[in-house]
Protein backbone atom coordinates (compact mmCIF):
# COMPACT_ATOMS: atom_id res chain seq x y z
CA UNK A 1 0.00 0.00 0.00
CA UNK A 2 1.24 3.37 -1.08
CA UNK A 3 1.28 6.66 0.75
CA UNK A 4 1.32 9.80 -1.39
CA UNK A 5 3.04 12.78 -0.68
CA UNK A 6 0.98 15.69 0.29
CA UNK A 7 3.48 18.34 1.02
CA UNK A 8 1.14 21.22 3.21
CA UNK A 9 2.52 24.53 4.56
CA UNK A 10 2.74 25.02 8.40
CA UNK A 11 -0.15 27.81 7.47
CA UNK A 12 -2.43 25.12 5.56
CA UNK A 13 -1.67 22.46 7.92
CA UNK A 14 -2.42 24.59 11.22
CA UNK A 15 -5.42 25.83 9.45
CA UNK A 16 -7.03 22.88 8.76
CA UNK A 17 -6.30 21.85 11.96
CA UNK A 18 -8.42 24.67 13.41
CA UNK A 19 -11.43 23.78 11.13
CA UNK A 20 -11.22 20.04 12.15
CA UNK A 21 -10.38 19.19 8.58
CA UNK A 22 -7.34 17.23 10.39
CA UNK A 23 -7.72 15.27 13.52
CA UNK A 24 -6.18 12.94 15.81
CA UNK A 25 -7.07 9.43 15.46
CA UNK A 26 -6.43 8.08 19.02
CA UNK A 27 -6.21 4.73 17.98
CA UNK A 28 -3.34 5.52 16.41
CA UNK A 29 -1.91 8.17 18.64
CA UNK A 30 -0.72 7.94 22.48
CA UNK A 31 -2.06 10.61 24.64
CA UNK A 32 -1.92 14.59 24.57
CA UNK A 33 0.93 16.02 26.58
CA UNK A 34 3.99 13.78 26.07
CA UNK A 35 6.05 16.77 24.73
CA UNK A 36 7.20 19.23 27.17
CA UNK A 37 7.94 23.09 26.59
CA UNK A 38 11.57 22.26 25.66
CA UNK A 39 10.77 19.12 23.20
CA UNK A 40 8.26 21.31 21.49
CA UNK A 41 10.47 24.78 21.63
CA UNK A 42 13.38 22.56 20.18
CA UNK A 43 10.97 21.25 17.30
CA UNK A 44 9.39 24.49 16.52
CA UNK A 45 13.34 26.02 16.35
CA UNK A 46 14.22 23.29 13.91
CA UNK A 47 10.97 24.38 11.68
CA UNK A 48 12.08 28.12 12.08
CA UNK A 49 15.59 27.41 10.56
CA UNK A 50 14.49 25.44 8.43
CA UNK A 51 16.00 21.66 9.10
CA UNK A 52 14.11 18.97 7.64
CA UNK A 53 11.68 17.11 10.30
CA UNK A 54 10.16 13.43 10.00
CA UNK A 55 7.19 12.86 8.26
CA UNK A 56 3.76 13.33 9.09
CA UNK A 57 1.18 10.61 8.28
CA UNK A 58 -2.49 11.31 7.35
CA UNK A 59 -5.57 9.22 6.25
CA UNK A 60 -7.88 11.28 4.27
CA UNK A 61 -11.89 9.65 4.85
CA UNK A 62 -15.20 10.95 3.98
CA UNK A 63 -17.01 11.86 7.03
CA UNK A 64 -20.71 11.26 6.54
CA UNK A 65 -21.81 14.07 9.59
CA UNK A 66 -20.06 16.52 7.31
CA UNK A 67 -19.94 15.17 3.64
CA UNK A 68 -16.49 16.12 3.31
CA UNK A 69 -13.33 14.87 3.70
CA UNK A 70 -11.37 14.89 7.05
CA UNK A 71 -7.74 13.51 7.18
CA UNK A 72 -6.70 11.25 10.08
CA UNK A 73 -3.25 11.56 11.59
CA UNK A 74 -1.45 8.30 11.72
CA UNK A 75 1.72 9.43 13.29
CA UNK A 76 2.58 13.01 13.81
CA UNK A 77 0.42 14.03 17.42
CA UNK A 78 3.16 15.58 19.21
CA UNK A 79 4.57 17.57 15.83
CA UNK A 80 1.26 18.63 14.85
CA UNK A 81 0.22 19.78 18.90
CA UNK A 82 3.27 21.24 18.72
CA UNK A 83 2.91 23.42 15.61
CA UNK A 84 -0.75 24.77 17.08
CA UNK A 85 -0.04 26.03 20.64
CA UNK A 86 2.61 27.58 18.91
CA UNK A 87 0.35 28.88 15.59
CA UNK A 88 -2.26 29.87 18.31
CA UNK A 89 0.33 31.58 20.47
CA UNK A 90 -0.04 29.10 23.83
CA UNK A 91 3.36 28.38 23.44
CA UNK A 92 6.69 30.54 24.39
CA UNK A 93 9.79 29.02 23.20
CA UNK A 94 12.21 28.06 26.09
CA UNK A 95 14.69 30.21 27.02
CA UNK A 96 17.23 27.14 26.70
CA UNK A 97 16.93 27.07 22.47
CA UNK A 98 20.12 27.62 20.55
CA UNK A 99 18.82 30.40 18.84
CA UNK A 100 19.05 33.52 21.09
CA UNK A 101 16.84 36.01 19.40
CA UNK A 102 13.87 33.29 19.76
CA UNK A 103 14.70 32.51 23.36
CA UNK A 104 10.67 32.98 25.51
CA UNK A 105 9.00 34.46 22.24
CA UNK A 106 5.51 33.53 21.21
CA UNK A 107 4.53 33.79 17.20
CA UNK A 108 3.34 36.53 17.67
CA UNK A 109 6.23 38.38 19.20
CA UNK A 110 8.87 37.20 16.35
CA UNK A 111 9.98 39.68 13.79
CA UNK A 112 8.08 39.11 10.20
CA UNK A 113 10.59 37.20 8.57
CA UNK A 114 10.48 34.66 11.15
CA UNK A 115 6.81 34.77 11.24
CA UNK A 116 6.99 33.89 7.30
CA UNK A 117 9.80 31.36 7.57
CA UNK A 118 7.11 29.40 9.84
CA UNK A 119 3.76 29.77 8.05
CA UNK A 120 5.84 28.65 4.99
CA UNK A 121 7.64 26.07 5.67
CA UNK A 122 6.82 22.84 3.92
CA UNK A 123 5.68 20.20 6.13
CA UNK A 124 6.45 16.70 4.95
CA UNK A 125 3.22 15.04 5.02
CA UNK A 126 2.32 11.65 3.51
CA UNK A 127 -1.29 10.66 2.75
CA UNK A 128 -3.30 7.08 2.66
CA UNK A 129 -6.48 7.91 0.85
CA UNK A 130 -8.88 5.01 -1.07
CA UNK A 131 -8.11 2.21 0.87
CA UNK A 132 -9.64 0.33 3.97
CA UNK A 133 -9.46 1.27 7.59
CA UNK A 134 -7.52 -1.83 8.05
CA UNK A 135 -5.07 -1.31 5.76
CA UNK A 136 -4.24 2.32 7.41
CA UNK A 137 -3.86 0.18 10.81
CA UNK A 138 -1.45 -2.22 9.47
CA UNK A 139 0.79 0.54 7.46
CA UNK A 140 0.84 2.05 10.95
CA UNK A 141 1.81 -1.13 13.03
CA UNK A 142 4.59 -1.71 10.39
CA UNK A 143 5.91 1.93 10.80
CA UNK A 144 6.58 0.83 14.09
CA UNK A 145 7.83 -2.52 14.01
CA UNK A 146 10.26 -1.53 11.59
CA UNK A 147 11.68 1.49 13.37
CA UNK A 148 15.08 0.71 14.45
CA UNK A 149 15.40 -0.08 18.41
CA UNK A 150 16.27 3.23 20.17
CA UNK A 151 19.65 2.82 22.14
CA UNK A 152 20.00 3.79 25.97
CA UNK A 153 21.09 7.27 24.89
CA UNK A 154 18.21 7.88 22.30
CA UNK A 155 15.84 6.71 25.13
CA UNK A 156 17.07 8.81 27.43
CA UNK A 157 17.03 11.68 25.06
CA UNK A 158 13.34 11.28 24.66
CA UNK A 159 12.58 10.31 28.27
CA UNK A 160 14.10 13.67 29.81
CA UNK A 161 13.48 16.67 28.62
CA UNK A 162 14.51 19.17 31.28
CA UNK A 163 17.29 21.92 31.53
CA UNK A 164 20.24 18.69 32.40
CA UNK A 165 19.43 17.53 28.75
CA UNK A 166 19.48 20.51 27.00
CA UNK A 167 22.46 21.41 28.19
CA UNK A 168 24.46 18.42 27.17
CA UNK A 169 22.57 18.66 23.80
CA UNK A 170 23.85 22.41 23.21
CA UNK A 171 27.72 21.05 24.56
CA UNK A 172 27.66 18.14 22.09
CA UNK A 173 26.42 20.51 19.55
CA UNK A 174 29.49 23.03 20.58
CA UNK A 175 32.28 20.61 19.59
CA UNK A 176 30.79 17.78 17.24
CA UNK A 177 32.66 19.15 14.47
CA UNK A 178 36.29 19.30 16.36
CA UNK A 179 36.17 16.19 17.37
CA UNK A 180 34.84 14.60 14.16
CA UNK A 181 37.83 16.45 12.53
CA UNK A 182 39.73 14.71 15.25
CA UNK A 183 38.06 11.26 14.70
CA UNK A 184 36.91 10.88 18.01
CA UNK A 185 33.64 10.89 17.12
CA UNK A 186 32.05 9.19 13.89
CA UNK A 187 29.37 10.40 11.68
CA UNK A 188 27.54 7.28 13.16
CA UNK A 189 28.20 8.58 16.94
CA UNK A 190 26.51 11.73 16.05
CA UNK A 191 23.46 10.62 14.67
CA UNK A 192 22.56 7.52 16.87
CA UNK A 193 23.62 10.21 20.09
CA UNK A 194 26.63 8.49 21.41
CA UNK A 195 28.17 11.76 22.05
CA UNK A 196 25.50 12.55 24.21
CA UNK A 197 27.17 10.27 26.77
CA UNK A 198 30.44 11.41 25.99
CA UNK A 199 29.76 14.66 27.51
CA UNK A 200 27.05 13.46 30.10
CA UNK A 201 29.93 11.18 31.86
CA UNK A 202 32.13 13.86 32.48
CA UNK A 203 29.49 16.13 34.17
CA UNK A 204 28.72 12.86 36.39
CA UNK A 205 32.27 12.80 36.94
CA UNK A 206 32.05 16.68 38.09
CA UNK A 207 28.67 15.93 40.48
CA UNK A 208 30.16 12.71 41.90
CA UNK A 209 33.58 11.66 41.75
CA UNK A 210 34.70 8.07 40.04
CA UNK A 211 31.76 5.76 40.01
CA UNK A 212 31.46 2.69 37.93
CA UNK A 213 29.07 4.11 35.07
CA UNK A 214 26.15 2.26 34.09
CA UNK A 215 22.74 3.48 32.35
CA UNK A 216 21.13 3.97 36.17
CA UNK A 217 24.43 6.26 36.98
CA UNK A 218 23.65 8.17 34.34
CA UNK A 219 19.57 8.23 34.51
CA UNK A 220 19.97 9.21 38.35
CA UNK A 221 22.01 12.53 37.31
CA UNK A 222 19.73 13.71 33.88
CA UNK A 223 16.32 12.86 36.63
CA UNK A 224 18.49 15.32 38.99
CA UNK A 225 18.71 18.04 36.87
CA UNK A 226 15.79 17.66 34.99
CA UNK A 227 13.85 20.07 36.35
CA UNK A 228 16.44 22.58 37.35
CA UNK A 229 20.05 22.75 37.02
CA UNK A 230 21.30 25.72 38.44
CA UNK A 231 25.16 24.60 38.11
CA UNK A 232 24.93 24.66 34.41
CA UNK A 233 26.91 27.68 34.33
CA UNK A 234 29.64 25.99 36.52
CA UNK A 235 29.52 22.72 34.85
CA UNK A 236 29.78 24.90 31.29
CA UNK A 237 32.49 26.90 31.97
CA UNK A 238 34.53 23.75 33.63
CA UNK A 239 33.56 21.17 30.76
CA UNK A 240 34.26 23.84 28.10
CA UNK A 241 37.99 24.79 29.40
CA UNK A 242 38.94 20.88 29.53
CA UNK A 243 37.17 20.08 26.13
CA UNK A 244 39.00 23.16 24.50
CA UNK A 245 42.36 22.01 26.18
CA UNK A 246 42.03 18.57 24.67
CA UNK A 247 41.24 20.17 21.41
CA UNK A 248 44.33 22.76 21.62
CA UNK A 249 47.18 20.39 22.08
CA UNK A 250 48.23 18.96 19.00
CA UNK A 251 50.47 16.29 21.42
CA UNK A 252 47.17 14.55 22.95
CA UNK A 253 45.67 14.06 19.35
CA UNK A 254 47.29 10.90 18.83
CA UNK A 255 45.71 7.87 17.89
CA UNK A 256 45.65 5.61 20.88
CA UNK A 257 44.54 8.68 23.05
CA UNK A 258 41.57 9.33 20.56
CA UNK A 259 39.32 7.19 22.51
CA UNK A 260 36.15 8.19 24.40
CA UNK A 261 37.28 6.79 27.79
CA UNK A 262 40.49 8.42 27.83
CA UNK A 263 39.33 11.57 26.40
CA UNK A 264 37.13 11.92 29.03
CA UNK A 265 40.13 11.29 31.58
CA UNK A 266 42.26 14.14 30.12
CA UNK A 267 39.40 16.56 30.00
CA UNK A 268 38.69 15.52 33.94
CA UNK A 269 42.73 15.56 34.77
CA UNK A 270 42.87 19.57 32.53
CA UNK A 271 39.77 20.15 34.71
CA UNK A 272 41.06 19.56 38.21
CA UNK A 273 44.62 21.23 37.81
CA UNK A 274 42.89 24.38 36.48
CA UNK A 275 40.15 24.25 39.14
CA UNK A 276 41.29 22.22 41.92
CA UNK A 277 39.05 19.96 41.98
CA UNK A 278 38.73 17.26 44.92
CA UNK A 279 38.89 14.74 42.49
CA UNK A 280 42.32 13.11 43.44
CA UNK A 281 41.56 13.21 47.47
CA UNK A 282 38.32 11.12 46.07
CA UNK A 283 40.03 8.88 44.25
CA UNK A 284 43.09 8.44 46.91
CA UNK A 285 40.39 7.44 49.32
CA UNK A 286 38.32 4.87 46.72
CA UNK A 287 41.66 3.43 45.46
CA UNK A 288 45.05 4.27 47.61
CA UNK A 289 47.17 1.80 45.88
CA UNK A 290 46.97 3.64 42.53
CA UNK A 291 48.50 6.71 44.30
CA UNK A 292 51.84 4.91 44.64
CA UNK A 293 52.47 3.64 41.24
CA UNK A 294 52.09 7.29 39.76
CA UNK A 295 54.03 8.68 42.28
CA UNK A 296 57.32 6.30 42.29
CA UNK A 297 57.35 6.45 38.21
CA UNK A 298 55.87 10.17 37.27
CA UNK A 299 55.32 8.79 33.97
CA UNK A 300 55.52 11.96 30.87
CA UNK A 301 52.94 12.27 28.41
CA UNK A 302 55.05 10.72 25.57
CA UNK A 303 55.67 7.77 27.47
CA UNK A 304 52.14 6.99 28.15
CA UNK A 305 51.51 7.31 24.89
CA UNK A 306 54.71 4.49 23.87
CA UNK A 307 53.13 2.35 26.48
CA UNK A 308 49.65 1.91 25.00
CA UNK A 309 51.03 1.37 21.74
CA UNK A 310 53.51 -1.40 23.00
CA UNK A 311 52.48 -2.29 26.05
CA UNK A 312 55.49 -5.22 26.53
CA UNK A 313 58.09 -2.42 26.48
CA UNK A 314 56.44 -0.74 29.73
CA UNK A 315 55.93 -3.25 32.30
CA UNK A 316 55.65 -0.73 34.61
CA UNK A 317 52.48 0.73 33.14
CA UNK A 318 50.61 -2.87 32.80
CA UNK A 319 47.67 -1.06 35.48
CA UNK A 320 47.83 1.97 33.42
CA UNK A 321 47.75 0.25 30.40
CA UNK A 322 44.61 -2.54 31.50
CA UNK A 323 42.83 0.44 32.79
CA UNK A 324 42.80 1.85 29.60
CA UNK A 325 42.10 -1.28 27.35
CA UNK A 326 39.97 -3.64 29.66
CA UNK A 327 36.84 -2.66 32.24
CA UNK A 328 37.13 0.98 30.85
CA UNK A 329 33.95 2.24 32.28
CA UNK A 330 34.58 1.04 35.75
CA UNK A 331 35.22 3.52 38.59
CA UNK A 332 38.66 2.04 39.19
CA UNK A 333 39.49 2.45 35.65
CA UNK A 334 38.60 5.86 35.71
CA UNK A 335 40.62 6.75 38.88
CA UNK A 336 44.01 5.01 37.37
CA UNK A 337 43.48 7.28 33.84
CA UNK A 338 43.16 10.47 35.85
CA UNK A 339 45.79 10.34 37.93
CA UNK A 340 48.18 9.17 35.73
CA UNK A 341 46.89 11.81 32.93
CA UNK A 342 46.83 14.40 35.66
CA UNK A 343 50.49 13.74 36.28
CA UNK A 344 51.40 14.08 33.15
CA UNK A 345 49.58 16.61 32.21
CA UNK A 346 51.35 18.76 34.99
CA UNK A 347 54.51 17.68 33.59
CA UNK A 348 53.72 18.86 30.15
CA UNK A 349 52.44 22.26 31.36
Amino acid sequence: MKANSSPMSVADYCGAMQEKKIIVNTDYQRKDGLWNTPARSFFIESILLEYPIPKIFVYAKLDLKTRGVIKEIVDGQQRSQALMMFYENKLALSKNIETEELQGLKYNKLGEDWQAKFLSYQLPVDQFSGVPEDEVREAFRRMNANNVPLNAEEQRNARYQGDFKWFINRMAESYKESLLKLGLLSRRDLIRMTDLRLYAEIALTLDEGFLTVKGVQLDRLYKKYNASFESAEVFGEKMNFGIKHFIEREILHQDVLLRMHVFQSIVVAAISIKYEEPFEAQAIAAYPKIVHAVQEHNHSLETLVSALREPDNYPALSEFVKANTSATNTGEARAIRFFYFKAALVQAV
